[in-house]
């Protein structure tokens, strides 16, 4: 069996320190300029006002297998999104900087509906896996509550109907899986999201398609088959790193 990568660099220059935090301009191996941070992993959001403080540093945890942050759900400022007035959504990033080498994830939503009476919102970052730009390996509890929901994937692989779509939840390797069988064809596009009744693609920002978060349109999470052929697909998402994985056996 063999595994696909369904995420892609990004890379550009930047200038100023504080358009990097507010605008998430990142490059694949950048220096923070004028501004003194000691390595770490940092949580950014309105509250420090996208520049980070000893203060909103992760710290390791062994039990998670991840670097973690509790933050007081009072702290995130939540504005309706554009799929519509109902759907409150907050904002943070992930930071890690070793060794002169920043990684910077993309503003990663939380829905506030989602956090039911939580009181704080516990983060996790796993900076092997993170990706400039990208929301790879960063998620939250929000995410994980998510969990006990159900899942859809949509795509040219099942034109793009949700309902068929419903992924089940494998609690031995807490990833969400959905498989195809008898797939013909070589690339194809898809995307996640959170199933609702409605099963729309609404709000944008709650399509989680492995390339950022703030998703909408032409926005789509893609894979590729060496070559033409029938293969059984099997797509795998975890929710709390936001890992996105397809494997495939020709047959």
């Amino acid at each position: 069996m063999k595994k696909l990568s369904g995420f892609r660099s990004i890379s550009f220059i930047f200038v100023p320190v504080l358009i990097l935090f507010i605008l998430g301009t990142v490059s694949s191996c950048m220096k923070l300029l004028n501004l003194q941070l000691p390595d770490g992993i940092y949580v950014v959001g309105e509250w420090n006002n996208w520049v980070p403080t000893e203060g909103d540093k992760m710290t390791p945890s062994t039990s998670e297998d991840a670097y973690v942050f509790e933050l007081p759900v009072a702290s995130i400022t939540f504005n309706p999104s554009r799929g519509g007035p109902q759907f409150l959504i907050g904002y943070y990033k992930v930071i890690y900087r070793q060794s002169g080498v920043t990684k910077v994830s993309s503003a990663i939503p939380v829905w506030k509906e989602n956090l039911g009476s939580d009181t704080k919102l516990t983060i996790y970052a796993t900076p092997t896996a993170m990706v400039n730009g990208l929301a790879v390996g960063v998620g939250d509890s929000e995410k994980m509550k998510t969990a006990q929901k159900n899942w859809s994937i949509g795509g040219e692989i099942n034109n793009w109907n949700l309902t068929q779509g419903v992924m089940t939840w494998d609690d031995t390797n807490k990833v969400f899986v959905y498989e195809v069988k008898n797939f013909a064809g070589q690339k194809k596009e898809y995307k996640y999201k959170l199933s609702r009744t409605d099963n729309e693609w609404k709000p944008w920002e709650m399509n989680y398609d492995g390339k950022k978060y703030d998703a909408g349109m032409g926005q789509d999470a893609s894979f590729s088959l060496p070559e033409d052929g029938t293969y059984d697909l099997k797509f795998t998402y975890n929710p709390k790193f936001s890992i996105l994985a397809v494997t495939y056996t020709k047959k």
